[in-house]
């Protein structure tokens, strides 16, 4: 034997190394044939993950250990992967990252949970682990010398999987060859977006600082219009979409609301279109009255309470939200009810808005923000226990998520029936706008995403109710014709809301709706949000 070949039971032993570190990187793509996410270029996908996992391998001898040490210490990216797909059907994106780290720390603990019990994760989770733990042990353990053969396959394949990163460079036409959905659907190149995206916000701290959301206030808006005297209440839901606002037969808050609707003492405005599928994204634009279409940072003008104090009302901002989502000082009360470890039904956040009412009387203008607890997962956490007959068994997990959900937007039909009630008690005109602040993506969608907050946007998480319930006083003003304008369309904006609001609070100007409603979203894995319009949204 020559002094420069290599031993066979060398060769086998390097062989081994490189085909589990070739298993450990294509292990997480087991979870799209797990769970309940799809793919609208599932041989795209593959194509590249294999390539990924190909380039590994082959890797030259002396680039295996920092290659399998790699592997490892990405695991954490690699396992928030798995559980982003295995969750919400989805690749996860800075956005949908942004939208859970910035809540709660309760709801970040949720969503751990929701990741722990998704179908197939721990799974490939366990699987991925020890595939990389003994791909690291292997590599790390075998003495590496150069191969032609496999360095000559890492560079063929190198070619093609530089088109990852080279779109940073400004090579978008040679970039397009790992299409978008490819590139939030293989771990690595997912990671690499997320590199990328991470390192743009490093580097342009200018635009971190403008995008940042401190304490607002509302003290020294300059007034636009004088409120007219009554009470109104803008109140936003979470996570309920819009064909979940009252339903049929499913209990006794959905059937008061239609009487009242029948009775003429509101009415159900066409679906509108949230300003997003996340709350950080919909809430601060809905609250400002940005046009649909803005990114979520176009939120620097003065909120429709701030206008409403200026005008002369009496204010308060009420939240039974987990956290402020859009914190502001300087209204008449401000009122946390909800803590990251504590939670209100929404029923007490509706008595919050009585007292405050009461409080006030004799004041000629009243108006009042009340941000809702909601219908947000888990949805059992969201309605009294006690309020429903015991949950069928047996059921499936996916027909206990549907009913859950279910009664959870029931009980949220009580509480707005119950805010109806107070405003009947009332002599002066009063009203109420409702809206959820996004969508639910639901088992029974069939489209393969679960929750809300993804990448790519949905008719069912991005298209929620829009309704408008007043009292008699109200009724006799006349000024609920002022919505007559929007009545006759298929479909409003949040945007359109705001200003509906504001137009029944005394704003001048006419209603007209949105020409062309849009939201803020991606229709496609992998592109970045921006204007969409929301006809173009899938099902």
């Amino acid at each position: 034997m020559s002094p420069k070949s290599t031993p066979a039971p060398h060769r086998q032993q390097a062989f081994r190394a490189r085909l589990a570190l070739f298993a450990a990187a294509l292990c997480p793509l087991a979870i799209w044939l797990i769970s309940s996410g799809r793919l609208a270029r599932p041989g795209e996908t593959a194509a590249w993950a294999l390539l990924c996992a190909l380039l590994m391998a082959s890797a030259p001898g002396r680039w295996m250990r920092p290659f399998a040490y790699a592997q490892l210490l990405l695991l954490p990216l690699t396992l928030a992967w798995v559980g982003a797909v295995a969750s919400t059907g989805m690749g996860p994106s800075i956005a949908s990252l942004e939208s859970v780290t910035a809540g709660a720390y309760k709801e970040v603990r949720t969503a751990l949970e929701v990741v722990l019990r998704a179908p197939g994760f721990a799974l490939t989770a366990g699987a991925t682990l020890l595939l990389s733990a003994v791909a690291a042990r292997l590599a790390h353990r075998q003495r590496w010398e150069a191969d032609g053969r496999s360095g000559l396959l890492f560079l063929v394949l190198l070619l093609p999987a530089s088109a990852a990163v080279l779109d940073a460079a400004g090579l978008h036409g040679f970039a397009r060859l790992a299409g978008p959905e490819a590139r939030v659907s293989v771990p690595w190149l997912s990671h690499l977006e997320m590199m990328k995206a991470s390192l743009n916000q490093l580097v342009m701290p200018g635009a971190q600082a403008r995008d940042a959301q401190p304490v607002r206030s509302a003290l020294g808006v300059a007034p636009a219009f004088r409120t007219e005297a009554g009470v109104a209440v803008l109140i936003i839901g979470e996570s309920l979409r819009a064909d979940a606002l009252l339903k049929p037969g499913r209990g006794p808050g959905s059937a008061e609301l239609q009487r009242r609707l029948d009775d003429g003492l509101g009415v159900r405005l066409p679906d509108a279109c949230a300003g997003g599928n996340g709350t950080f994204i919909a809430v601060p634009k809905l609250l400002t009255a940005a046009p649909a279409e803005a990114p979520p940072s176009d939120t620097h003008r003065p909120s429709l309470l701030a206008l409403a104090r200026a005008g002369g009302a009496k204010t308060a901002y009420i939240n039974n939200h987990e956290i402020w989502v859009m914190p502001e000082a300087g209204h008449d009360l401000v009122q946390k009810i909800s803590s990251t470890e504590t939670n209100s039904y929404d029923e007490v956040a509706t008595e919050a808005v009585e007292n405050f009412i009461r409080r006030e009387e004799g004041s000629p203008s009243l108006a009042i923000v009340l941000h809702l607890y909601g219908q947000h997962f888990f949805y059992e956490d969201r309605y009294p226990s006690g309020l429903f007959e015991p949950e069928p068994a047996p059921a499936s997990p996916s027909e206990l998520e549907e009913l859950r959900y279910q009664r959870a937007a029931e009980y949220g039909a009580q509480v707005l029936a119950r805010a109806a009630r107070m405003l009947d008690g009332l002599p002066t005109p009063a009203y109420l706008v409702f809206t959820s602040d996004h969508g639910e993506n639901l088992p029974s969608d069939h489209n393969g995403k679960r929750f809300h907050a993804g990448p790519v946007n949905s008719r069912p998480d991005t298209l929620v109710p829009a309704l408008v319930l007043w009292n008699r006083a109200f009724a006799q003003s006349g000024r609920q014709h002022r919505l007559e304008a929007l009545q006759g369309t298929a479909l409003i904006t949040h945007h359109d809301l705001a200003r509906a609001w504001l137009a029944l609070l005394g704003a001048p100007g006419r209603l007209t709706p949105a020409a062309e409603p849009m939201t803020w979203g991606s229709v496609t894995a992998g592109l970045p949000a921006g204007p969409l319009r929301c006809g173009d949204l899938p099902p």
